[in-house]
This record gives structure tokens, C-alpha cells and sequence, in this order.
């Protein structure tokens, strides 16, 4: 009896020191891969001390200006196609071609939360409406719709599986959606963002402001309150850029850059803002040119006032608007101005 329990005890010991052992590889591996994935994040260092205006020569190879027949709202965002221009609008999407004529206005039934996406081979529009995506043709027919458990903020067509950024108070999640089955994916992430306190004393919170763009032909994340950009890999977020700027925000605003970071095909796309002032930051992820930007300076055209720009899904290409009384004289180039604003698409160099 002695001798089993004396067995007993070396065994029990034995299998102890196994588990231990595993245990020790287990959290071993697990380092060497969080490691291994913090030495990839590439680091960058802005200071907003050292923005300086920029003309737009400066970064584009073309600008194309789209005078618009009319105005039928505000502009959320802007998709553009080989055959149409599609702005999304308060609770619409409005349809141009590519002279500025109006087509039509496609009602959405819901606010619609930032922008419109495409798959512009079957021709088909997909929106964010609420907790649902809306997919319309390009004759503004309604096709089908997919719900979400949260309302959706921005989304992103690529290669079949649409994209969508969402959000429950000031949870965040990013879905994909198959469009050849329907199914949708929630991927293993969540983002939450932080109250602030405003200036007044009172708890502010940052607003929810998404970006999805492509580099490499792969899906890269944003949020306007996080200073990381994240890609997509096999439905998981990691995260590969970060930024510092200084000086530290130290207000609400500083915190809400309006527009959340992206990429203009290969320029890394930086928004920020110190003392209400907003800037942006460009560096070439191949090239390693920079910029940092205080105001663009649209020496192409000679509008007058700072452009405001914003990446879109055309790949290698952003955009800025201007109202008739930032352009001087009664035409852009050659084309005659209308009722609405204009629309200039740049691609970068």
C-alpha cells in the first residue's frame, strides 16, 4: 500500500511538471507571436508644428472637375464609376453622370450612414441604411437586403464579400458579408471608444467616423478616434500602422478629426486636428515620400479657400469639393458652371 501511494505521488508529480511544461510553450509561442506582430507595426511620428501648405501639382498626376447640374442636398461621400457619379446624401443617393447632369434620386427609406459602395461588374449598389445594407442597380431599382445586429457606418465591396463597419453606442464591429450565399460574418474584434471630457466639463464622445480603403489588395480598417489602421487577413484584424502626433490632443476637437485614415492607393492618408485646425499627413508606403499638409493649395484651377480632401474607392484617387463662390468667374476650364458645386476628382501622382 505503501509502495502505490509512494507511485501515486511520482506519477501525480510527474504529470504536474508535464502540464507545467506545456504550459511554459503554450505562453512561450504566444509571446513570440504577439512579439513578432508588434515588430511589423510600422510607427510614424507627426508633428503638427512642421505642416506646411501644399499645392495640389504638388501630389496630382490629373484633376478632373465634374460641374454638377444641381444641388439636391448634402454630401456625405462619393463613389465613382466608369459611367456615373453616386453621392450619398442625408436619406438618398444622388445619380450624375459624368458631365455633372443630374439622373436621379434614389431613396433610401433611412438615413444613410456615410457612403455608397460597388460591385461595378453586376452593376449593383450596396448602402448602408440603418442596421441594414441596401443593394439597388444602376437604374435605382431596389434587388434585396441584408440586416445587421448593429447599424452600419461604412462599407466596402471587394472581390465578392462586402465589408461593413458598425456599431451599437460606442461598440464597434466589423462584418463581412458573402454576396454569393448571404451569409454574414462578424470578425473576432471589437473597438470601443472612449468618452471624453469636453471643454465644459461634460462627458463627450468621439464621433463615429469609419474608413475602409484596399492597399495591396487587401482590406484596411479605421476609426476616427484610434490612431491604428488595421488589415484584414484570413477574418482577423491585425494591426500594421500607428502614429503619434504631437502635441497630444488636448480638446474634444483634437480627438474628432471628422474623417477617419485610409489609404489613396499607395499614399498611407492621415486626418487630424490641433486647436481646430485640420491637417492631413501622406507618406508613400513604397516610395517613403511625405507630406505634412496644413491646407492644399489648388494652384490647378485657382479655387480659392483650403481644400478639404477625402479618399475614395476609386483606387489611387481623392477628392474635394468646391461651392461656386470658391471659383472665380463663370466657368471651370472650359466648362460653363451650373446651380451646384464641384466636383474635383484628382489622381494622385
Amino acid at each position: 500500500m505503501l509502495l502505490f501511494k509512494r507511485f501515486l505521488c511520482v506519477f501525480t508529480k510527474h504529470d504536474f511538471m508535464i502540464k507545467i511544461i506545456k504550459l511554459f510553450i503554450f505562453f512561450t509561442f504566444l509571446h513570440c507571436n504577439l512579439l513578432a506582430i508588434t515588430q511589423n507595426i510600422k510607427t510614424i511620428h507627426i508633428d503638427a508644428a512642421n505642416a506646411r501648405p501644399l499645392n495640389l501639382s504638388d501630389i496630382a498626376e490629373k484633376v478632373t472637375p465634374i460641374v454638377l447640374e444641381e444641388s439636391k442636398g448634402g454630401i456625405h461621400n462619393i463613389l465613382l464609376t466608369g459611367e456615373y457619379l453616386f453621392i450619398s446624401s442625408l436619406n438618398s443617393v444622388i445619380q450624375y453622370d459624368l458631365s455633372g447632369k443630374f439622373i436621379r434620386t434614389i431613396n433610401c427609406g433611412g438615413y444613410v450612414a456615410d457612403n455608397v459602395t460597388s460591385d461595378t461588374v453586376k452593376k449593383e449598389l450596396y448602402i448602408p441604411v440603418g442596421d441594414k445594407i441596401k443593394c439597388y442597380d444602376y437604374a435605382g431599382n431596389f434587388k434585396k437586403e441584408y440586416s445587421l445586429k448593429n447599424s452600419s457606418l461604412f462599407s466596402l465591396y471587394h472581390k465578392g464579400f462586402l465589408w461593413v463597419q458598425s456599431h451599437k453606442i460606442m461598440d464597434y464591429a466589423i462584418n463581412s458579408i458573402n454576396l454569393s450565399t448571404g451569409k454574414i460574418s462578424e470578425l473576432p474584434f471589437e473597438k470601443k471608444g472612449e468618452p471624453f471630457k469636453a471643454e465644459n466639463g461634460s462627458m463627450a464622445f468621439i464621433s463615429a467616423a469609419c474608413r475602409l480603403s484596399l492597399y495591396n489588395d487587401e482590406v484596411i480598417a479605421s476609426f476616427a478616434f484610434d490612431n491604428t489602421l488595421y488589415k484584414i487577413q484570413q477574418d482577423k484584424l491585425i494591426p500594421f500602422v500607428q502614429w503619434n502626433i504631437s502635441p497630444p490632443a488636448q480638446s474634444y476637437s483634437d480627438r474628432n478629426p471628422l474623417h477617419a485614415s485610409g489609404f489613396i492607393g499607395d499614399y498611407l492618408f492621415i486626418n487630424y486636428r490641433r486647436d481646430d485646425n485640420l491637417y492631413f499627413y501622406l507618406e508613400n508606403m513604397k516610395t517613403g515620400k511625405k507630406f505634412n499638409v496644413s491646407n492644399l493649395v489648388d494652384d490647378v484651377f485657382h479655387t480659392t479657400g483650403d481644400c478639404r480632401i477625402s479618399s475614395m474607392e476609386q483606387k489611387g484617387c481623392f477628392y474635394f469639393i468646391k461651392e461656386k463662390s470658391e471659383i472665380k468667374g463663370n466657368s471651370i476650364g472650359n466648362i460653363p458652371l451650373k446651380n451646384g458645386p464641384v466636383v474635383f476628382i484628382v489622381k494622385i501622382k
